[in-house]
Parts: structure tokens; sequence; C-alpha cells
């Protein structure tokens, strides 16, 4: 347990990157028992709330590795964003995250009845992202309006061609990783569930996905095989990959030319199916 400690002190130093964007603003919440972080950037272009799941293989992350970033996403969408900081693996394995994630969405729609609301995630929480989608729908519950998701890890078998064909080039991900990541967060034989591995859902009538990927990384597959799936259940999906970035490529700098491209495609996403802010005289 010492060496996790220290995995996720070295996992929190990644939101020193790049600084904070200042034209936000994050306030602290408790939602169904969950903390969580309200990010509300300087100008609120739409209704809906982007309820964020970080990275981290269910293992590391915080608001402490995801602050600076999630700032940058709120102010460049102008969509006020909660910040789930839930329970990490192994201490609390599967399906605490998932149903942490799920207890907030309910309290967002009992505290605010008729909310839109999306959900965004990267690596492990695009997989929370997905697999709340799911379990939402299978608890018979409203819907997201949609989902936007980074460098996703969705099927925790690790069985496509990405893991041996970027073996050598992914610099930030290795199946040694995934292998374990995995292990902590579930036992193998949940790998097949659609709430554990959400990539093989069932996604008819989920609202529109946008999901973005390095073409080097070994996750890559991931986010083929769901843009497949979604297309095959009649939901709209993007797909965007990107030849020259790492994995979560915005987490560790916001200004390269891809992260700046990754935030206009996500803003112009969202304003495509998102509801707009009523203006009043």
């Amino acid at each position: 347990m010492e060496n996790l400690k220290e995995e996720r002190k070295r996992f929190e130093s990644l939101g020193l990157s790049y600084p904070f964007n200042d034209r936000a603003n994050v306030e602290k919440a408790t939602l169904a028992g969950v903390a969580c972080y309200w990010f509300t950037p300087d100008q609120v272009l739409s209704d809906d709330v982007v309820v964020y799941l970080h990275g981290g293989g269910f293992m590391y992350g915080s608001i402490r590795s995801h602050r600076a970033m999630v700032s940058h996403i709120a102010v460049a969408t102008g969509r006020k964003i909660l910040f789930v900081e839930y329970s990490l693996a192994p201490e609390k394995p599967f399906p605490a995250a998932l149903n942490e994630a799920t207890a907030v969405v309910r309290e967002l729609l009992r505290t605010t009845p008729g909310l839109q609301f999306a959900l965004m995630g990267d690596s492990a929480g695009g997989n929370l992202a997905m697999s709340t989608a799911l379990n939402l729908k299978k608890l018979q519950l409203p819907s997201p309006l949609y989902q936007v998701l980074i460098s996703p890890w969705l099927n925790l078998r690790t069985e496509y061609a990405s893991y041996a064909e970027n073996e050598t080039n992914d610099p930030i991900i290795t199946k040694e990783f995934v292998t374990y990541a995995a292990a902590n967060y579930t036992a193998p034989e949940n790998f097949s569930d659609p709430l554990v591995s959400p990539v093989l859902g069932s996604f008819t009538g989920l609202g529109p996905t946008l999901t973005l990927v390095g073409t080097k990384e070994i996750l890559r597959d991931d986010s083929v095989h769901l843009h497949r799936a979604l297309e095959k259940a009649g939901c709209i999906s993007k797909l965007k990959t990107f030849d020259q970035v790492t994995h979560v490529w915005t987490l560790t700098d916001i200004e390269s030319a891809e992260s700046k491209e990754t935030l206009q495609l996500i803003r112009e996403f969202m304003a495509s199916v998102s509801t707009i802010v009523p203006r009043h005289p």
C-alpha cells in the first residue's frame, strides 16, 4: 500500500503541469455523500451541466491531478462542470465508483428537476462515464444529453490489436499497467460485464458521443470499437484521432496545437447538442 501512496502522489503531480485557468471559479460541494467540485466559468453559455469523471486507472486521481485541466475545459466550453472525486480501488473496488457517480447524478436530478446533464471523462474516467450512462439506462433514469471521452479505457479484457501494435509507440500506458489496474478494480470474471467494460454494452437510445484518442495509444482500439458499436446501435458518434499525442494529452500540455484543437472540437460538439442559456432583457 505504501507503493500505491507514492504512485498516487506522482499522478497528482500532473496537476502542476500548467496553471489553473483563473477565468473559472471552483467551489467544493458534497452530493449524495460524495466529494465534488463545481467549476463555473466566467461566461456560462448553456444550462446543461457536465459531470466529469477523472482518469487514473481507477486507482489514482483527485481534484489535485485534474483541477487545472478541468478549469480550462470549463472556460473553453462555457459549461458548468461538476467534478466527482469518487472512491478509488483497491480500497473501494467495483462497483463503488460507479455507484457513487450514479448517486451524484440522481442527486442532481432530485435537486434540479428537468436538468440537462452530460457525462465526460478521461481514461478510466471515460469508462466510468459510459458505465454510468449504461447504469442510468438500466435503472430507467434520465439519460445524459451527450458523452465526451478522452483516451477512454473501455474494455478491461485487453484484447484489441492496438495493445500489440502500439506496444513500443505508447510512452505512457503499458499492457502490464492496464492488467495491474484491472485486477485492482475488480475480479476477472467481471471483465465482460458492460458496467465494467462498457464497450460491450447496449447503446440504443443513448445521446451523441464524442471520443478523442491518439493513434499511437495502446487504448486506441477501445475508442474505435466503441465508435463502431455506437453507430451500429443507431447512435450519433464522432471519433477524432490524433497522430502526435500521448495518453490524455490535455492533462500534460493544454497549450499544444492538439490540445487547442481538442478544446475547440469539444466546444463545437457541445454547442451542437446543448441547450442555450435563455437571455433576458
